[in-house]
């Protein structure tokens, strides 16, 4: 039942994305009224459209500490390095023109090549969600067992996927996407943002 659900949950997702294309500040209207999608550090349309006042952060990604910008659409940061056998968070912080309540949910895309890839191009993926609470889709086993934990502040949503891989995987894309109560999809994506390596010898 857990892994039905979780499917249909995932489809829906997908079906979303292929929707909204490229567009990684959705406009959303539905019969509960208008919806903003949750938003990985870029803010600008919301107070554009509604005439408040827009922000931007510059943390919306974290990696064992490491915090990147991924305010854009796609983005490019250092590839991060993380090692087989090592315990690994991978931190989300989203925000949402109508509160950080409306966050339905985030996924976490890997094992992704190619140019310009979508989330459709992944064969390795987490998801948390609300409902569904945490998702693995791992057939190569290169992820280990993965746990989630959410907070919340004044402001944002934070999701931390926490890992400890089994296997390499090669430099990979990273796809983030989150989804709220109206299915308005939000989406970041980081060219080559990391791989999966053994520790180095006689690394302390």
């Amino acid at each position: 039942m857990h892994k039905q659900s979780t499917v249909a949950s995932t489809i829906v997702v997908a079906l979303v994305l292929t929707l909204v294309g490229a567009n990684s500040s959705v406009y959303a209207l539905s019969g509960y009224g208008a919806s903003y999608a949750p938003s990985f550090g870029s803010s600008t349309y919301a107070g554009s459209a509604l005439g408040g006042s827009a922000f931007s952060y510059n943390d919306g990604l974290t990696i064992n500490g490491h915090a990147y910008d991924i305010s854009k659409y796609v983005q490019q940061i250092p590839t991060r390095t993380i090692y087989v056998g090592s315990p690994t968070t991978i931190t989300a912080k989203l925000w949402e023109y109508g509160g950080t309540y409306q966050i339905q949910g985030v996924a976490l895309f890997l094992n992704i090549k190619g140019y310009n890839p979508s989330a459709g191009d992944s064969d390795t993926w987490v998801q948390y969600s609300k409902t569904g609470g945490v998702v693995v889709y791992d057939p190569h086993g290169i992820l280990g067992t993965v746990t989630a934990d959410v907070k919340y502040d004044q402001k944002f949503m934070y999701v931390t996927f926490h890992m400890t891989p089994n296997k390499p995987m090669d430099t990979s894309w990273i796809i983030l996407t989150a989804w709220d109560k109206q299915l308005s999809v939000g989406t970041a994506k980081v060219i080559d943002g990391i791989n999966i390596s053994y520790i180095p010898f006689g690394y302390h």
